[in-house]
């Protein structure tokens, strides 16, 4: 009962990863990020341990096709999950259990995935990825508010999560969790030669039970950029 964007830039080693629902403290359930690995989801019916075997099979050379035929041998519910993995370098892959609440499904592209079930229908990941992919990593809003180009690391790494969140948004407009929304989360990651535990993250934001989640998600990520 999500919908969840997977998304990296290779160009600048960048990975993350967003979840909004109606449900509570969504992004404790749904999303992980290992900075030298990839990007991971979890939902619908969630199994949470899924993240971490598709995080480790990633970590063993697996891609996220093999990743995802995985999965019906790790769990015996696997048709009431829906998962998705990409790779720092922007391949990615979908899995929707049949057993899935509808609308259920998936949009895969070279660096985003995007994937959702209880959904008011397949616009709201349409508009997820067009919102997205109508953006840029390396331009930034300048202090009179017109756009300029990112000049520093950090520049690129705000207009990277302003531009998950801002996709995020577009699927929320687009009709989102058919039951409502309730929370939200987003993480941002440099890619990393190595794994740590706890991994290392940019950006590791957290609405757990609001009236506009997404929105107060995006006045969070303001206040850590502008720190």
């Amino acid at each position: 009962m999500t919908f969840t964007l997977l998304a990296a830039d290779p160009g600048h080693g960048l990975l993350a990863a967003a979840t909004a629902s109606r449900s509570l403290a969504v992004g404790n359930a749904v999303i992980a990020v290992d900075p030298a690995v990839g990007a991971v989801a979890s939902q619908a019916w969630t199994n949470r341990a899924l993240r971490a075997r598709m995080l480790d099979a990633l970590a063993a050379g697996r891609v996220p096709a093999e990743v995802m035929a995985e999965v019906p041998r790790w769990d015996e519910g696997a048709a009431l999950r829906q998962v998705a993995a990409l790779l720092p370098d922007g391949r990615g892959e979908a899995r929707t259990g049949e057993g899935t609440t509808p609308w259920a499904g998936a949009v895969v592209r070279p660096g985003v995935v995007a994937v959702g079930n209880l959904l008011t229908g397949p616009e709201v990941l349409d508009a997820v990825v067009a919102r997205f992919g109508a953006l840029s990593s390396a331009t930034v809003e300048g202090a009179d508010g017109d756009p300029r180009t990112a000049t520093t690391a950090d520049d690129v790494l705000g207009a990277f999560a302003r531009r998950v969140v801002a996709a995020m948004q577009a699927g929320e407009d687009a009709g989102g969790d058919r039951r409502g929304r309730q929370s939200a989360a987003v993480v941002v990651s440099r890619r990393r030669p190595e794994r740590a535990h706890p991994p290392e993250l940019e950006i590791d934001l957290r609405v757990d039970d609001a009236a506009e989640p997404l929105r107060e998600l995006a006045r969070l990520l303001e206040t850590q950029l502008a720190g």
